[in-house]
């Protein structure tokens, strides 16, 4: 695993323990995305849907262009 995947995915881990909210949402609502979206990212903040994206890089820039540097957001995979 590269340094960057890991920096982000630490950072991330911080990020779902400020956004109870999102992850409850993702938790709640993952069942029912698996069957289109297995494999896809969701991105998710401040009580906003920021798309599903085919990679983490992608889903990424979305939330940086959707949320911008500074305001936390979600990023989860869809899967099992």
């Amino acid at each position: 695993m590269n340094h960057r995947l890991q920096a982000c995915q630490s950072l991330q881990e911080q990020v779902r323990a400020q956004l109870p909210a999102e992850l409850a949402f993702f938790q709640r609502h993952k069942s029912e995305w698996l069957a289109a979206h297995r494999g896809q990212f969701v991105v998710l903040g401040k009580q906003t849907f920021g798309g599903f994206h085919p990679t983490y890089d992608a889903a990424l820039r979305a939330g940086t262009r959707i949320f911008g540097l500074v305001t936390p957001f979600l990023i989860e995979e869809v899967d099992e």
